[in-house]
């Protein structure tokens, strides 16, 4: 929780104790107070039992008949100090109410507290109730009535009526109480969850992204890493608040970044993300509020995959968030996006949307809930005139881009600049389906990795492209590509056939004459995989480049 008191706390829980005086005043009283424990407003549970002189009070509320000319002991927003031997601190001590119908001036109490004193005396106070705000023995603040001038004192049902305002009051103050200690719990999963730093990518100039500081719902951002230098960029809102919003965040990054790992393409990976979360919203105990379609906000998410050797993007959304492209030449566009419902609302299928994104291409992932043109979030307008005051620096465009947004209205944002592949580091060669075409494959890769004064990889490469297309020209008919990238960190073979089966890898027995390439594939390589494609699959592996 936080160490200091929030501002933020402050104002929802002096709105609870200004409800308090209103109801008191002039109803039931001339004035009132209202102080509550100053762990409140950090957040904090306030232990159980009496308070002593060691748990301060502040002064949330103060409210009277002859309005702002009067003025209470205590400022609101002041510590209020609580003498031991006064009604207050007996008050708190005992946790029991107490009427003095009759206030004498010179009483003694008083001498030990000359603060209200003098306050008492100047107002001509004559009869005051002091009543603990407690909830089940644990003690939320002190709510204070007081009479004066012509007023007539204090009675038993004046005390009972002011009894069940301070209940009343000490309910809402520990609601107050618990969001505030359940929002707090929610931002601290929540950062424990996003990344720290976004991972460097050949696909990537530079990466940075952006969720509300003191947003408590279950807002992300991913860069999330993907097969043959591609990269998949992430923006959400899980459905909810608070701590139930934070893990339904977990839950969904957890299942993106499983999907993405299978090389699903976006609508794809929308499509299993929808099932998961009907069958979590299946698996809740709590009922559903009304009409599900019409009363539920659902989960958005928009999921963008960018491929620096095509220089184009493919996207679908579930949801309202938002996409905004500033073109290297600064003019800013927004694609129209193929719209779709939440997650776990709807069951129309979901659409890709594709797009340029030439080098040097600005994008900026918007993971507001709503599409309509009036909700908070950044404009074409405002992007274009952010990208004219920041330069190229990403980072320091995101700061002008969160700068003109509206405080507590700001949407989770991911803007990150595009490189391509440069053609020099990209090979292709097309194949036919003949045995013959292995030697030729293998020959290719030999000459284009002394080209790239790769050698060191070249045994490897070439074994591995040998196993591949022949498992190609086995089971396929068709044309066979080989596609070697060369990016900062890897050497990335590609394998592309027609069939649409793929690949099993399995552990031969001693006696088999044949099965063991793809488990050569494996062990020759850092990681591999399989992606399919509307003509057939691919099938990738990585090699590190030497240090």
């Amino acid at each position: 929780m936080t160490s200091h008191t929030d501002p933020v706390h402050s104002r929802r829980l002096f709105q609870v104790a200004g409800e308090l005086t209103g109801a008191a005043v002039p109803k039931l009283a001339d004035a009132s107070s209202v102080d509550v424990l100053e762990v409140l407003l950090r957040g904090d549970v306030p232990p159980p039992g009496p308070v002593d002189g060691s748990r301060k009070l502040r002064r949330a509320a103060f409210l009277s008949t002859r309005g702002e000319s009067a003025r209470g002991a205590y400022e609101v927003g002041e510590v209020s100090l609580i003498r031991p031997a006064t009604p207050y601190g007996q008050s708190l001590a005992d946790l029991r109410p107490r009427l003095i119908r009759h206030l004498n001036h010179d009483s003694r109490w008083l001498v030990r507290d000359p603060r209200r004193a003098r306050v008492l005396r100047e107002a001509r106070t004559h009869s005051l109730i002091v009543l603990p705000l407690t909830i089940r023995d644990v003690v939320l603040g002190l709510f204070v009535l007081y009479r004066r001038d012509e007023s007539s004192p204090f009675d038993e049902n004046d005390l009972r009526e002011a009894a069940a305002l301070a209940d009343r009051a000490a309910r809402c103050l520990d609601t107050v109480r618990r969001q505030i200690d359940e929002e707090a719990l929610a931002r601290l999963l929540r950062r424990s969850q996003l990344p720290e730093r976004l991972p460097p990518l050949s696909a990537l100039e530079a990466a940075h992204g952006h969720v509300p500081a003191e947003a408590a719902t279950g807002q992300w951002f991913d860069v999330l890493p993907l097969s043959s230098a591609r990269v998949a960029l992430v923006v959400g809102t899980a459905e909810g608040k608070g701590a139930d919003a934070a893990i339904g965040m977990t839950r969904l990054r957890a299942v993106i970044t499983t999907l993405s790992a299978l090389d699903l393409r976006p609508d794809e990976l929308l499509t299993h993300l929808n099932d998961t979360v009907i069958r979590l919203e299946r698996q809740r105990t709590v009922p559903c509020r009304g009409p599900r379609d019409a009363e539920r906000t659902g989960t958005s998410c928009l999921y963008v995959i960018y491929d620096p050797a095509t220089e184009r993007c493919v996207s679908a959304r579930a949801g309202g968030p938002t996409l905004m492209i500033a073109h290297p030449d600064c003019d800013v566009t927004a694609p129209r996006l193929a719209s779709h419902s939440p997650l776990g609302v709807g069951d129309e299928p979901f659409e890709n949307t594709e797009f340029e994104a030439p080098p040097g291409t600005t994008l900026l992932l918007n993971g507001g809930r709503s599409p309509a043109p009036h909700a908070a979030g950044p404009t074409t307008e405002r992007f274009q005139d952010a990208l004219a005051a920041s330069g190229p620096d990403v980072a320091r465009l995101l700061g002008h881009v969160v700068r003109d947004l509206t405080p507590g209205r700001e949407p989770t944002l991911l803007l990150t600049r595009t490189r391509a592949l440069a053609a020099k580091d990209v090979a292709t060669l097309t194949l036919p389906p003949d045995p013959a075409a292995v030697a030729t494959a293998r020959d290719w890769a030999a000459r284009r990795l002394a080209a790239w004064t790769l050698d060191d990889l070249t045994d490897n490469t070439t074994l591995v492209i040998s196993e591949l297309v022949t498992n190609a020209i086995r089971y396929s008919d068709g044309p066979i590509g080989v596609r070697l990238i060369r990016d900062d960190r890897t050497l990335i073979c590609e394998v592309s056939d027609t069939s649409g089966s793929g690949p099993h890898r399995r552990q031969p027995k001693t006696t088999d004459e044949g099965g063991r390439g793809l488990s050569i594939v494996g062990r020759l390589t850092q990681h591999q995989g399989t992606r399919y494609t509307a003509s057939g699959k691919i099938i990738w592996t990585e090699q590190p480049l030497p240090a």
